[in-house]
């Protein structure tokens, strides 16, 4: 009797800025072409290191549980694969990092798979409704509407300005996310991201 395998939602780790909407177009008047691909630039970098703490993770579990050997070297060779492209992301210059790509205004859009894992280049501009829960730091899970318990997750990989506080805990914004890295690991959808002061809109 044969049967039909569940689909597993890829797992995206997207690195994003969150900026706001009336800005989705172009930067602040204050903010450079080259301060935003700086950012994002960054925030790649960022994302790359949170999926190597990822699988260093897997790593250690299979090492202190009943891993086989086969897994611990995938793990392995993941880790040095994505050790050799946060140094190239590091070590790139800004002007060599691409102006981002901005696409239509669509909350919805922000659920379409990218057609590729790994660094998203140039960035691409999406739009999402948020709720702050918590206080923001690196790494944290964004509360995006219309996304479940099986995905797509989107996590903070930066902020311009460097303060996370700037997005309030108990407020819902609707933000311009440009997404900068697609992880492929397992399990579900998971997604980095970062924002850019000042306030966003808000949205009751």
């Amino acid at each position: 009797m044969s049967r039909t395998a569940r689909r597993v939602p890829p797992v995206v780790l997207v690195a994003l800025i969150l900026c706001p909407l009336a800005l989705s177009a172009s930067p602040r008047a204050e903010e450079s072409p080259a301060d935003l691909r700086e950012s994002l630039r960054q925030s790649t970098v960022t994302a790359i290191q949170l999926e190597i703490d990822a699988y260093t993770a897997k790593l250690q579990a299979a090492m202190g549980g009943t891993g086989s050997e086969e897994n611990k070297a995938k793990f392995r060779q993941k880790i040095v694969e994505l050790e050799a492209e946060r140094e190239r992301f590091d070590r790139m210059p800004t002007a060599e990092y691409p102006d981002p790509v901005a696409s239509t205004p669509d909350t919805a859009s922000v659920f379409d798979e990218a057609t590729a894992w790994g660094p998203m280049v140039p960035a691409e501009l999406r739009e999402a409704v948020v709720t702050v829960d918590t206080p923001y730091n690196l790494g944290s899970l964004l509360a995006v509407e219309g996304t479940s318990r099986s995905g797509p997750f989107f996590h903070l990989a930066g902020i311009l300005g460097g303060d996370a506080a700037i997005l309030k805990p108990g407020t819902r914004y609707r933000l311009a996310m440009y997404l900068v890295y697609r992880a492929n690991i397992s399990g579900s959808s998971a997604t980095t991201t970062s924002t850019c002061p000042p306030s966003a809109e808000h949205v009751r």
